[in-house]
């Protein structure tokens, strides 16, 4: 997958500089993978979930999948106006965006590799119900997802193409709710093994494209040819 730039893509001018504008595609799949992804989702809801009554998780999960719409929705959106208000550019947007994603992602990677050792408490801390704040970030809301939805936002070029990117977050947003929902029967019916593969997969993946991301800002600052974000 191509990110930010490909060969033949319709480009947006604002003023001196042409912004490489996604296909709607590649914008859904781009804020699928930053803005959580859905797919580690029933495995983490799940685990917060342990001991919850079957009621309260389907509350939590409604209550949560509100908090963390409403919340991409108006942060990319006052993001996007106080991105212009403070002159700061997409390719210092996505940069930014970039180096978050990139610690993130990294550490996710070597946490698969760090120390096995058990250590025992000396008694079980008491299980405190999450809030749906506590739940949606950072399950859902990542600071390099409402990067990414603020500079797609800056670079639209059309009301209708704005729809669509809104389209896209909430999109995303309702495959969470799913994932949440029926967490328990997708855990239980296909075991641990596939999301720790998952996990190992995604995380690899996420570091690229946070460098990705890196590659696009310098690009636009005209630090690096085109060329370096072509793919084969």
């Amino acid at each position: 997958m191509m990110i930010f730039l490909q060969a033949g893509d319709t480009v947006a001018t604002t003023g001196t500089a042409n912004t490489p504008i996604l296909g709607i595609a590649e914008v859904f799949m781009l804020l699928f993978i930053t803005l959580g992804p859905p797919l580690k989702t029933p495995a983490v809801y799940f685990a917060r979930m342990q001991g919850v009554d079957a009621t309260t998780q389907r509350r939590l999960a409604w209550a949560t999948f509100a908090m963390a719409t409403i919340t991409v929705l108006i942060g990319a959106t006052l993001g996007a106006m106080l991105r212009s208000n403070w002159h700061i550019s997409i390719a210092a947007m996505l940069l930014a965006g970039g180096i978050i994603f990139f610690l993130v992602s990294l550490r996710t990677v070597l946490e698969q590799y760090g120390s096995t050792e058990v250590h025992v408490e000396a008694a079980p801390a008491p299980r405190r119900l999450p809030t749906a704040f506590e739940l949606a970030v950072p399950m859902i809301i990542t600071p390099y997802g409402i990067a990414a939805a603020i500079v797609f936002l800056t670079a639209s070029h059309s009301v209708e193409r704005t729809v669509w990117i809104f389209a896209s977050i909430l999109g995303v947003m309702v495959l969470h709710l799913l994932a949440m929902l029926f967490a328990g029967p997708i855990v239980r019916g296909i075991g641990p093994i596939p999301f720790k593969i998952f996990g190992t997969v995604i995380g690899s993946l996420t570091v690229g494209l946070s460098i990705q991301m890196m590659l696009a800002a310098l690009v636009q600052l005209g630090l690096l040819p085109t060329s370096s974000l072509l793919g084969t």
